[in-house]
């Protein structure tokens, strides 16, 4: 008797008891810190900061919008291999968490509760090599955004490998994208000459191909630490940097003062090095010329075959307004297996990332990469800079279009650092 009174005890409290209400403090603001910023921290990029609860109760219903269709946070590639890094999407669980939130009308919950507020720090320790701009840029009040690429000179006066990179905005309100490319010729020297602004205005690219090209992109997402490369990088004496940053558009005034943070390590003889090339380029299309038409909606096909094995880490499409996807594979030459790449099926030229394999993809000699991109040069892209549409060829300008993508790969065997 005693034991049966027990459990309807027990059943009574439990119809008694209800399911904790979702709130701020304990279920959102974790996701806002893990997904949202820094890109909408006060002063950054991002035009609405979300540092707060009462910031984000301005924009709740907007919130629920934009992460129920996938537009933010804004990760484009598709990851249902587990085979990318650094993956920042929302899933069903967490998109539901904030639907829930919404429909119960933004609870703020209780505040001793809140998780501790994310800090953004610059210090580490080891030995730092510091590479900073010679002076500030200026941004006119214009509404016009801009490309910028300044060539810096690493304070040192020897061979350094580098195995760690960290780019530091000096104005998060303009700064939208960056790029650090390493240089051993004199051509940006003499492009930067040309221009009698500070650096040289390159709205796409950086005007040619430096020894190591997108070394390291940076975007307003990109977490705030430092960034281990795959294997180290030499930097030989004499080689400059290229920081080519893209600037928003701005109503008032601004200046911006970037630095780039090196870490210099010793290379152990025989370790591999990390190597920037492109992969993928016109000159491997298999369906005819790069033009497309007024009104096209085209497929470009493009199929490269390694003359040697490749040990690839990193891979980065570029591509413009006229661009809709993109879709990337390979297949091994030892056993005929697809091995699937990278899959964008929603591009958005605003949004260009460098994406990294969990693990480097060894493709031994006569495996092939498969690329396929389509776009739409319709009157229904409303993505397009030009309407009406126009015939579009290759070519850097934001009125043109491209078919690149670029990657990091591996010299040789796995790479060993001593610090």
């Amino acid at each position: 008797m005693k034991r049966i009174f027990a459990v309807l005890s027990l059943f009574t409290v439990a119809l008694g008891v209800k399911a904790q209400p979702v709130n701020y403090h304990q279920n959102i603001q974790p996701l806002i810190q893990s997904h949202c910023l820094p890109c909408h921290a006060k002063n950054s990029i991002a035009p609405i900061p979300l540092t707060d609860y009462e910031e984000l109760l301005a924009y709740g219903n907007m919130l629920g919008y934009v992460t129920a269709n996938n537009i933010m946070p804004p990760w484009r590639a598709e990851n249902k291999e587990g085979h990318l890094k650094n993956y920042n999407t929302l899933n069903e669980k967490e998109i539901t968490l904030i639907k829930k939130w919404i429909a119960s009308g933004f609870p703020e919950g209780d505040r001793v509760q809140r998780p501790a507020t994310t800090q953004y720090h610059t210090n580490v320790s080891g030995r730092l090599i510091n590479v900073a701009m010679q002076k500030a840029f200026p941004i006119k009040s214009d509404y016009t955004e801009r490309a910028q690429v300044f060539v810096l000179e690493p304070p040192t006066k020897k061979d350094e490998w580098i195995y760690a990179i960290k780019f530091l905005p000096g104005n998060r309100k303009i700064v939208k994208l960056a790029s650090i490319s390493l240089d051993t010729g004199i051509q940006g020297k003499l492009y930067d000459s040309y221009d009698e602004r500070y650096g040289y205005s390159s709205q796409v690219g950086l005007s040619y191909i430096p020894s190591q090209f997108n070394w390291f992109q940076w975007t307003p997402d990109t977490a705030d630490s430092f960034f281990n490369l795959p294997a180290p990088i030499k930097m030989k004496a004499g080689s400059r940097l290229l920081m080519h940053i893209a600037y928003a558009a701005s109503d008032s005034i601004q200046k911006d003062s970037s630095v780039v943070l090196l870490r210099a390590g010793e290379k152990i003889p025989d370790s591999s090095g990390l190597q920037a090339g492109i992969l993928i380029d016109t000159t491997h299309i298999t369906n005819g010329p790069f033009v497309i038409n007024k009104g096209d909606k085209k497929k470009v096909f493009a199929v490269r075959k390694l003359e040697q094995d490749e040990i690839i880490v990193s891979l980065m499409p570029m591509g413009q307004f006229a661009l809709s996807s993109w879709d990337i594979y390979a297949i091994d030459s030892s056993n005929g297996i697809r091995i699937p790449l990278l899959r964008i099926p929603h591009w958005d030229a605003h949004w260009k990332k460098k994406y990294y394999l969990q693990q480097p993809l060894h493709l031994p000699k006569g495996s092939t990469i498969h690329a396929t991109a389509y776009y739409n040069n319709s009157d229904d892209n409303r993505s397009l800079i030009i309407l009406p549409p126009k015939q579009i060829r290759y070519g850097e300008g934001i009125r043109d279009e491209m078919f690149v993508i670029q990657y990091d790969y591996l010299e040789s065997a796995s790479p060993v650092v001593k610090k």
